[in-house]
Formats: C-alpha cells, structure tokens, sequence
C-alpha cells in the first residue's frame, strides 16, 4: 500500500547555504516532491542524491531536472521539482515500479538524502519535501536510474567524438541528452545537430537531431529541441532496449557467470558553433558494494 508522507523539516533554507533533505530508509521511495518558494528552479543548484555518502545522480540545478522529465513528458506541477524514482513513461507498471529507491536494511543503506546549493541571490527561500513510498520486499534487487554529468567542449563547428563514456559491466544506458542550447539563431534548435551513438563500431543512431525528435515525439516523449538532443534508446517504453554495457562470455568463474565490458563506445556529434556541451547520462545499475 502506498503511504504519502512530509520528510523532516530542511534546515538551514536561507540563500548561499547548502541544505540536505533527509530521506529516512527503510522503505521503498517512488517519487519525492519539493516545493519551493521565493527561489527559482534555477537557483536550486548542485543537486545530488546519495546514499551512504555515495552519489546516485546528479543535476547542475532545478531546471536541468525539469528539461529532462519533460523530454519524458512526466507531470508535473508549479513550483515543485520531482524526484521520479519510478519511470512512468515505461508501458509496463512492472517495469516502472522496477525503479523505486529502495532503502530497505537489506540494501545495506543506512542513509539516504538529497543535497541542494542554495544560490546567493535567492530571494526569500522556502523548501518542504513530501514522499510517496511503498513497503520494500527484502532482497531485492535495487536497480535505479544513475544520473551523471560530462562536459566536452568544441573549438569550431563542425564533427566531433566523446570517447570517454565509461562502459559499467552489468549497467546499461536508457538515455544520453546533450545540451548545448540554441544561440538565438532562426531554427531556435540545440546546437547539437546529429548525435550517432557507435558500438564496437555500429552505429545505433545514424539520424540527425529533427529526425530523432520526430520519433520521439511520435512516441509521446516532448524533445526540448532548443536545449538538448537526445538519444532517447527506450523510446518505445521498453527497458529492455537500454544499451547493455557489457556481455556474458559463456564462461564461468567460480560459479558466476563472466561477463566483460563492451570494447568501445563513442558518440559521433555535429555541432553548428563552438563551445562547451553537457552530457547527462542516465545509465541503469543496480545498487550494490563498489557500483556507485
């Protein structure tokens, strides 16, 4: 049964502080809602989920999570971020439900919290935080949404490659969004033109950025085509379709199944100027001792 409850009080909401949400553990966390007044989304900076001091995900501020829900079409309500642990926009409850935080001592997670940077010129800030969460089942396992930040920047227009995107045995990657918005120019379009995502040398995503949000939008998803192009690969609402980073040998190891990561994983960008993009990746892993 799911239970709707206030977290305990924020301390310390004043302008240029650092404040950290509570979460209390024992439960599985589905979505956590914050209100806020007299500061913006923008001025909610820094943001990170943790548990045992170790991050999950992280968002450069309030409206960098916000960008990314709506590109799911997630609901959402005036002067509320959302946290969604649980995926709605998979086609299966199941699946969605897959996602939840869970925090049971079965985990192994004694602490949990959200922390936020206030920012200096914050007018009056006030921060509440409310959570809807059900009864964890012991020994499950907790897979969760990973939520990390990378930067590349570009000294002219025109093809470039990012890399570095570190390949996790047994994670996978729901979601890559690039950020570089739009410099004011006619088409009000990201400056990320194409994005093609290349896997030990096949290329999964050899269509430029309107092409890719056109599907997108045919699949409910709302692109925030003047900020980011997304390489959406759970577009259908399939989980099953999130990039595998690694691959089973056949063999075994003591018992365990081997498995080895991927060789090489690169995106090749276009970008219509030079500058700095921002690479937020939402990879799928499972909680556990040295995974996060």
């Amino acid at each position: 049964m799911k239970s709707l409850k206030q977290l305990p009080t924020i301390a310390n909401v004043a302008a240029a502080n650092t404040v950290s949400i509570m979460l209390p553990v024992g439960n599985t966390y589905e979505t956590i809602h914050v209100y806020y007044e007299g500061v913006t989304a923008a001025q909610l900076k820094n943001i990170k989920l943790e548990a045992n001091s170790r991050l999950i995900s992280e968002w450069p501020d309030g409206e960098r999570l916000m960008s990314m829900d709506a590109h799911y079409s997630r609901a959402t309500a005036s002067g509320v971020l959302i946290f969604n642990f649980n995926r709605p926009e998979l086609h299966k409850l199941g699946d969605s439900r897959f996602f939840g935080f869970d925090t049971n001592r079965s985990q192994g997670i004694t602490t949990a919290n959200i922390s936020i940077d206030i920012a200096a010129d914050a007018a009056a800030p006030k921060l509440k935080a409310y959570a809807q969460t059900v009864q964890s089942v012991a020994g499950v396992p907790n897979f969760l949404t990973k939520v990390r930040r990378m930067f590349k920047n570009v000294s002219a227009a025109g093809t470039f490659e990012i890399d570095n995107i570190t390949p996790v045995v047994g994670a996978s990657i729901a979601a890559i969004h690039l950020y570089m918005p739009d410099d004011g120019d006619a088409d009000a379009l990201c400056q990320i033109t194409k994005a093609e995502l290349l896997v030990d040398n096949t290329n999964w995503h050899d269509i430029d950025a309107v092409g890719a949000s056109n599907f997108q939008v045919l699949n409910g998803r709302d692109p925030q085509i003047a900020d980011s192009t997304v390489i959406d690969l759970i577009l259908d609402g399939d989980v099953k379709h999130a990039l595998p980073l690694s691959y089973k040998t056949g063999r075994e190891i003591r018992g365990v199944a081997e498995e080895l990561p991927i060789q090489d994983l690169r995106l090749r960008c276009e970008a219509a100027s030079a500058g700095q993009i921002e690479i937020m990746i939402e990879y799928i892993d499972v909680w556990g001792a040295g995974r996060f």
